[in-house]
């Protein structure tokens, strides 16, 4: 049995497909990409492997354990990272406190910061490379947003991140530097690494396993073998072909 493996997967809502007999088996260790347009089903893969969704057909076991049955046991097993766009930055919290929540969430109430939780924040945030504790949230740029909801997924000790499209709203110049900090997670903390993004430009020189999916998974392999124009025209539809390359067009149906 592979480490994370989805059989025959399918998804819609009200009617509207999102996921389409969706296969695919992934062994650790694994740093792992999926790529696709926008209304691929992208969060939705996310969510269903989390267990927060139920596939209305197929299965999907993480470490063994089933995302639906045993869907407790496999959050203690995987760390999610949001995307940013979807998270409240209006609320004032440091970024101790962001990250604490990650362990808090755990607990049952009364939830109590202590020193225990200090200690482990401080230790993720170093992982992170991020040294602003005290600083609000909200202030922080972009990229030090990321940094904080890693280290913030990263508190649980997972064994799996899973991460919803960890490039948006980033320069190029930040896009490297998320992955970079998530390959040497991956290389020296031994955390498998799934994400979902439009494009792999900012990761490609990493040979990340690529899963290329449009509602339905198109490839998987490494990028050189996955990435050909033929794939591409099937999970892109807005591909249109200049001299220079290509160009990946939306599709937002």
């Amino acid at each position: 049995m592979a480490d994370v493996e989805l059989r025959s997967v399918s998804y819609s809502f009200n009617g509207r497909i999102a996921l389409e007999d969706v296969s695919f088996e992934l062994d650790s260790p694994f740093f792992c990409a999926v790529m696709g347009p926008n209304g691929a089903g992208k969060t939705t893969l996310l969510k269903v492997m989390l267990g927060l969704l139920k596939p209305q057909r197929g299965s999907v076991r993480i470490f063994g354990h089933d995302a639906v049955r045993e869907a407790n046991a496999v959050r203690r097993l995987v760390g999610y990272v949001p995307q940013i766009v979807n998270v409240d930055i209006h609320v004032p919290m440091t970024v101790e406190e962001v990250v604490a929540m990650g362990a808090l969430s755990r607990d049952l109430p009364p939830r109590f910061m202590t020193r225990d939780i200090r200690r482990r924040v401080e230790e993720v945030l170093k992982l992170v490379e991020l040294d602003e504790p005290s600083a609000l949230f909200q202030e922080l740029s972009g990229g030090l947003r990321q940094r904080a909801l890693i280290a913030r997924a990263l508190i649980g000790e997972p064994r799996l991140l899973l991460l919803d499209e960890p490039y948006s709203m980033l320069d190029f110049d930040m896009k490297c530097e998320i992955s970079e900090l998530l390959y040497r997670l991956h290389k020296e903390r031994g955390v498998d690494i799934l994400l979902v993004a439009h494009e792999l430009s900012p990761c490609i020189h990493l040979e990340p396993i690529v899963v290329l999916l449009n509602k339905r998974v198109y490839a998987v392999g490494r990028a050189g073998e996955v990435l050909t124009i033929e794939n591409l025209r099937k999970a892109y539809p807005g591909l249109t072909e200049v001299p220079a390359g290509f160009i990946l067009g939306e599709d937002h149906g």
